[in-house]
Formats: structure tokens, sequence, C-alpha cells
């Protein structure tokens, strides 16, 4: 079975990848290396059980659908992010630091291939909307995440009265991943690094208008 040819019950975020081990790591991890080197078209179970070393069958036998296994990477890489970076996003006081854990996350999914990855799920959403549909889930706790530390942030400035924290959110993190796909596209990163070293200077300009947190801000 390849992705994306039968119509299915495509697992929720919470239903995926979090806390995986062994086998189904092994299978996900596979997985996640196939999408890196052969993209969304060329993840066959074939595919990704050579580049694993283990039967095609296995893969069945523990997601259901190579569907189910390429959501489940998504699942993985966001586990991952959410783990090592989500820390650091909660304690951020100041857009200062936001826009330099932009930059640091954008630079550790360029090394680690999390940027193709994600181009590739988004390209193959793009003709099945169910599988868009999934991978547009499990971007959503992102923004979400995004738009509470916006309202924490927000409080006391103008920014509430020209566009919502959910809108704000919204554009920030669509501008992140399109600024991620855009230079995997162009195979030139030089671009998106000059923005984000242009967001962490406006970044010092925002600050005039919007106090930095004291600890214990809730």
């Amino acid at each position: 079975m390849e992705p994306g040819t039968s119509a299915e019950q495509l697992p929720t975020p919470a239903e995926g990848a979090p806390g995986l081990s062994g086998t189904k790591l092994q299978i996900v991890e596979a997985a996640l290396r196939t999408l890196k080197t052969k993209g969304f078209a060329g993840a066959s179970a074939r595919a990704i059980a050579a580049e694993g070393d283990f039967n095609q069958a296995l893969i069945f036998y523990h997601f259901g659908s190579v569907r189910n296994l390429l959501l489940a990477v998504l699942d993985l890489i966001s586990e991952r992010r959410m783990r090592e970076y989500g820390p650091a996003f909660e304690h951020a006081r100041s857009a200062s630091e936001l826009a330099s854990l932009a930059r640091t996350i954008y630079r550790d999914d360029l090394e680690r291939g999390y940027i193709t990855v994600l181009g590739e799920m988004v390209s193959g959403g793009v003709t099945d909307a169910d599988l868009g549909a999934a991978v547009a889930a499990r971007i959503e706790p992102w923004m979400e995440m995004v738009e509470r530390k916006l309202e924490q942030m927000l409080v006391g400035t103008p920014f509430p009265l020209l566009a919502s924290p959910r809108d704000i959110a919204f554009g920030l993190v669509a501008l992140y991943f399109g600024v991620d796909m855009l230079s995997h596209l162009q195979r030139d990163q030089s671009r998106a690094e000059s923005l984000l070293e242009l967001a962490e200077s406006l970044a010092a300009l925002v600050e005039t208008v919007m106090p930095t947190q004291r600890e214990g801000t809730p």
C-alpha cells in the first residue's frame, strides 16, 4: 500500500508516535530517513522497510498503513521539538528571547532534516484532503502554544486592539513554516537566516511597547 492510496481513519496527534520504543520506533526512524532522502512520493512500504532492514509487513502490523506511519513521523518530530524547546519557550519573557529561540529551532530543523520532512508531508497533503487535514492538525498545537504566549506578553499593550493573539499566532507560525519550506525548495538558507536576523532586531523595537515579563507572571 502506497501513501494516500486508500480511504482510512487517520490517527489524531494524540494517538500518534509519542512514547515509541523498540520495533515501532525503529520503523518510524526508518520512515523519517526515507522521507528525507526519497520524499513523500518515494516513501513506500518497500522503501521504508529496505531503509530500516525489516520486513515491510511490520509496517502494517504496527501502524495499519503507510500514511499512518508517515503521520507518526510528524508526531515523533513534534514530540522531540516540544521536549527540547517547550520549556525554553514557556520561560521566555521577552520578544528578543522568542526571536532567538525561533532562530535556534530553525537551524536545528535544518540540520536534522525536519524541514524536508514537513515539506514533503505538506506536499502529500495538497492532493489528499484527509492527509492534509491530519498534517494541519499536527501544526495546530504549536499555534496554540504561540497564542498562549502572546496572550501573556501582549497584556497592557496596544497589539490586541489591532489583531487577536490567535490571528497573530497563525501568522507567525505560517510565516515560520513558509520560510522553512521555501528555503528547502530554493536550496538556499541565506534569505531565511537574514529574515531571522531581522526578526531579532525588530524584537528589540517591539519591546519598547511590550514590556518584558517578570518571573512568576502567569
